[in-house]
């Protein structure tokens, strides 16, 4: 897949925008803290063209950092791409 069409894979909820706390055990926990270049209305990246020059601590989602992300949401259009990829490949 071609890094435009995963970019357009997000459904730009802007759930991976806010901070999130990783305990020793696991446990994950999401804050109400967004990122600074989140606009909270629209959801939207205030800077997104220029996010990872602009805020180096930006994540990349690609789908190899997806795969080993504890705390993307369930309903993360990149986790539901990968999941329907590995449902493919085990049919064939």
């Amino acid at each position: 897949m071609k890094e435009e069409e995963w970019e357009n894979l997000c459904k730009k909820c802007g759930k991976c925008c806010f901070e999130k706390l990783e305990f020793d055990d696991g446990t994950i926990y999401y804050t109400a803290t967004p990122c600074k270049y989140l606009d909270i209305s629209t959801r939207h990246c205030k800077i997104y063209p220029k996010r990872f020059k602009i805020y180096p601590e930006c994540v990349k989602l690609t789908s190899r950092l997806v795969e080993t992300l504890p705390w993307l949401p369930s309903d993360c259009a990149y986790k539901n791409e990968l999941h329907k990829r590995e449902e493919e490949t085990e049919k064939e």
